[in-house]
């Protein structure tokens, strides 16, 4: 975009009540151009504390997830304070709250009440349950909600206790998710003028994150196999080796990747059988005949040393970074990933600089988090009730995107999730394949259907088309001039090597927003590298920091994060550049959002913290900063597990009331937080004594009786069944041609302004490849016909 241009959402404007859930979404949307007032109570919000902080105390927690906001102080328990907030409100486009629905109700503002009074108004009320169903008001921190909501069972090896993640997964991606919601809010709003209210689940959130889980184990099951539950580490597909100073991870999946990492190891001459081709027959014999191999040829050389030979020889490889190292990356360094800025007042050091680029121009920092209160007498600047004027009549429930057409040339898990959060709530999301190369997900369980595709790629159409045949790629661009968004996550210099670049794209439809995402960015040292989602978490630092704190080689997740996060980031970054189209007659936008970039921002308090005092920031285990204790402990019942997380002092006097007050658990020492850490051993010992007793259903409820935040760790079969997702009719069963009966993951809010969202199976391939160019492109079937004989377009195989 040109530097003179506004950011795609100047004026819209924003109130913020988040506190520890929430406060990342308005930051993205501050991020994008939004005048975001933080409104907090007299000495601030209890976030300020959170670590991690500065030697002076100062939260970096806070300050990351509120750069580019203002702040004011007002006291919402007070008659005058409340007074003062509806006038803000009556001002606003946007309120986004981050209390529980208890907390929320007793100071007198119910979401679907202030709806009522401003019906103007996008209300996202974001609450870790949700405003109804069984755990509406259980107490929750992000390591119980990771849990609970089905990450934490993919983590860590049998033998040793589950691994939280570093970071805020759990709060940070429903942000995220409720970023974009909101804004499809906004975007109905300008449609039918009325705001709505949207009351977001954290752990439905989690829960549409879990790598498909609850599809693939519903067909599995359903088809009388076993589905596989149980962590497993990084496992055989992802797994990490060491080398001459820490360690690699390596994957090698399709017969391509094998081959390069083949001639590299020598051609051993017991492995040339085209046999060895397949995945599922390198796996059975990986840890007895490859691993040794692997492991002999790294040995020698550094982690930087092995990725970059690695990437020059096809193999898909990336190196196991530390924090310190990370912004000191040659890659990063040309990418301005990172700049030395003020993050809080006073406080300045090495702050990831933002999730987005349009059209070149990076869109993230402008100025440092506000003190509390540091705008009090400052005279906002809003008018009253802006929804006066935008149009249209409301007419009950809809679905925001109706009429919007999307092209979906998404692979893997990022823009095809991308494009099944606008499909699914009523754009036409057209995705483009072809039968020479298809979307490998398709392929994962065989044939050319399979569970996780089928959630990914659900409510959209299908189109084939060979973009190599001249008469394949007219019929891209003619598609594109059609379409409002393009989508793509191919490697760099794929769209090139198609023919259809931005510029290109531009110049056929200079309206059109591409949204695009590569798994290093598109410029930069490392653009060309290959990988997956996990191939970006060792080069983000984090899977160094998803370690326990004793060292050794991070045990691994199987989970393909942060796929789902960034389809996620991807997805509000092309509806923000839909917006600003809309609301200042901006042309299109190629929207960009590097993959290990999303990483690199959500930890950004853990790079910002080191940067700051040097060798601060390692790997926590399951332990935390922020209170103790703190972890995940076993229960009675097979690989049962429960994470109880002890805030503060109030939170330590319930939780030994709830166990009967047992000896090792009253010395006065431990009435502080700093005396229950230096015990945490012995307080492990205790508790894990104590869980081992009882199912982990039973630890949780009779540690929430006591309002002390505990969960269960959440396996698919779980989410499938809980009581909590099925009263949020979180489970959607799904009939999917060819492979039968599925659950797939549901909504992750309820509104009152949009029904549930739109699940139709995911297209078989070129399924409607007909359909689409006779609707659309206007072609007559001798047109198409020919189009068939040459090649250029295609029809479903068999």
């Amino acid at each position: 975009m040109a530097t003179n241009e506004p950011r795609p959402l100047a004026g819209v404007r924003v109130v913020d009540t988040t506190d520890e859930r929430g406060p990342l979404c308005t930051r993205i949307l501050a991020d994008l151009g939004a005048d975001v007032v933080k409104v907090e109570p007299p000495g601030g919000v209890a976030s300020r504390t959170l670590p991690p902080l500065t030697p002076e105390g100062q939260s970096l927690w806070f300050a990351l997830r509120n750069l580019n906001k203002r702040s004011t102080t007002i006291d919402l328990t007070a008659d005058d304070g409340r007074a003062r907030f509806e006038e803000l409100l009556g001002g606003a486009d946007i309120w986004v709250d981050g209390h529980r629905p208890d907390e929320l109700d007793a100071l007198g503002l119910d979401p679907h009440a202030v709806a009522g009074r401003h019906p103007h108004l996008v209300v996202t009320a974001i609450s870790d349950f949700g405003r109804t169903g069984p755990y509406r008001d259980f107490a929750a921190t992000d390591d119980v909600m990771v849990a609970m909501g089905g990450m934490l069972a993919r983590s860590g090896v049998v033998g040793r206790p589950p691994l939280l993640p570093p970071g805020s997964l759990a709060y940070d991606v429903t942000s995220t998710s409720a970023a974009f919601f909101t804004l499809a809010a906004l975007w109905q709003r300008s449609r039918t003028g009325s705001g709505q209210v949207l009351d977001v689940s954290v752990m439905q959130a989690v829960a549409q994150i879990t790598d498909w889980s609850m599809p693939n184990y519903s067909q599995i099951t359903a088809a009388g196999g076993l589905y596989g539950q149980v962590r497993a580490g990084s496992g055989p597909v992802y797994p990490l080796y060491p080398c001459a100073d820490g360690y690699v991870r390596l994957i090698v999946l399709s017969p391509r990747q094998w081959h390069a990492i083949r001639a590299w190891l020598g051609e051993p001459e017991e492995f040339q059988d085209e046999h060895w081709d397949s995945l599922l027959s390198r796996m059975s014999v990986q840890a007895d005949l490859l691993d040794p191999l692997y492991v002999d040829l790294f040995k020698d050389y550094t982690a930087a040393e092995l990725a970059d030979e690695a990437q020059r020889r096809g193999v898909v490889m990336t190196p196991v970074l530390k924090p310190d190292e990370v912004p000191n990356i040659a890659h990063f360094v040309e990418r301005g990933t990172f700049g030395d800025l003020e993050a809080a007042e006073g406080v300045i050091g090495q702050l990831a600089t933002g999730f987005f680029e349009f059209s070149g121009e990076r869109l993230g920092y402008v100025h440092r988090s506000p003190s509390p209160g540091e705008h009090d007498g400052v005279d906002v600047g809003w008018t009253a009730d802006p929804g006066a004027s935008t149009g249209g009549t409301a007419s009950g429930p809809s679905h925001p995107f109706e009429g919007m057409k999307v092209l979906d040339l998404g692979h893997g898990g990022v823009g095809v999730e991308t494009g099944r959060l606008f499909a699914e709530y009523g754009a036409d999301v057209i995705k483009v394949e072809t039968i020479t190369y298809p979307d490998f997900i398709r392929q994962v369980s065989g044939g050319l259907m399979s569970p996780s595709f089928a959630s990914s790629s659900r409510s959209k159409r299908s189109v084939g088309v060979n973009a190599k045949t001249e008469g394949g790629l007219e019929v891209l661009k003619r598609l594109a001039a059609w379409a409002d968004v393009l989508i793509e996550n191919t490697s760099t210099g794929t769209m090139d090597d198609m023919g259809i670049p931005w510029d290109v794209l531009h110049e056929v439809n200079p309206r059109l927003v591409m949204a695009s995402s590569q798994l290093m960015g598109s410029r930069g040292p490392w653009k060309d590298w290959l990988g997956y989602g996990p191939s970006t978490r060792p080069a983000a630092g984090m899977t160094h920091l998803w370690n326990f704190d004793d060292g050794g080689m991070p045990p691994g997740s199987g989970a393909i994060h942060p796929d789902h996060l960034v389809g996620r980031m991807l997805a509000v970054g092309s509806l923000a550049a839909l917006l600003g189209r809309e609301r200042h007659g901006l042309e299109g936008a190629h929207v960009e959002v590097a993959q290990v970039e999303t990483l690199i921002n959500v930890l950004g308090d853990l790079f910002l913290k080191e940067s700051i005092v040097a060798g601060s920031v390692g790997p926590l285990g399951n332990r935390s900063e922020r209170g103790a204790p703190w972890g995940v402990y076993q229960c009675s019942g097979e690989e049962r597990w429960c994470v109880i997380t002890i805030r503060d002092d109030h939170d330590w006097q319930a939780f030994r009331a709830v166990l009967g007050e047992p000896d090792w658990a009253t010395a006065s020492e431990l009435d502080t937080i700093e005396g229950r850490r230096a015990a945490h051993d012995a307080l492990d010992r205790g508790i894990s004594e104590w869980t081992a007793q009882q199912t982990d259903r039973e630890v949780m409820l009779a540690l929430q009786s006591a309002g002390v935040p505990a969960g269960i760790m959440s396996y698919p079969s779980d989410l499938a069944e809980d009581e909590h997702s099925v009263a949020r009719g979180f489970p959607v069963p799904l009939d999917q041609p060819p492979i039968g009966d599925l659950l797939l993951e549901g909504a992750l809010f309820e509104s009152s302004g949009m029904p549930e969202p739109i699940i139709t199976p995911a297209p078989m391939l070129a399924e409607h490849t007909r359909e689409v160019c006779r609707e659309i492109l206007g072609m007559s079937d001798a047109e198409i016909d020919e189009l068939v004989a040459a090649g250029a377009l295609e029809e479903p195989p068999g």
